[in-house]
């Protein structure tokens, strides 16, 4: 049915090649899943060992948490959908060279609504984190 030529293998080289970099970016966007997943974790943790009385709440605690709880998660959706598209990406790679498609516009166009989704990704994480550093007391007066 598929004959694997020298030409066959060639061009299915080529295209593991080019998969390699998507392939990078995702181990990069799994590592920034997992610092976001642990601050959800601990705000989660913070929030319950408030609302069980275990710990009492600082002024504006709460509103704070939650704002920092959505900015985390939107960053967490951005990253899944950057990651999504590059799989698409690498499997529309295979799909191009397997069916002989001019594919090249529409990885490009993956590869950029990627990187677009990460740089949306890293401003809630960066928003994240200036909520959370905002109110900490690292006034120079308590010295």
């Amino acid at each position: 049915m598929f004959s694997l030529g020298p030409e066959a293998v060639h061009e299915i080289e080529q295209v593991i090649a080019a998969a390699i970099a998507p392939a990078f970016l995702l181990t990069g966007i799994f590592s920034v899943l997992n610092v976001l997943a642990g601050r959800l974790a601990r705000l989660v943790d913070r929030e319950r060992a408030i609302r069980e009385g275990k710990s009492e709440a600082l002024e504006d605690e709460r509103p704070r948490l939650g704002e920092r709880a959505r900015c985390i998660h939107r960053s967490i959706v951005s990253c899944v959908v950057a990651a999504i598209m590059l799989c698409v990406l690498i499997v529309w790679s295979f799909a191009g060279a397997f069916l002989g498609l001019p594919v090249a516009w529409v990885l490009a166009v993956l590869l950029v609504a990627a990187m677009v989704a990460m740089i949306v990704a890293l401003l809630f994480f960066l928003k994240e984190v200036r909520v959370a550093s905002r109110h900490l007391p690292l006034n120079a007066d308590d010295d």
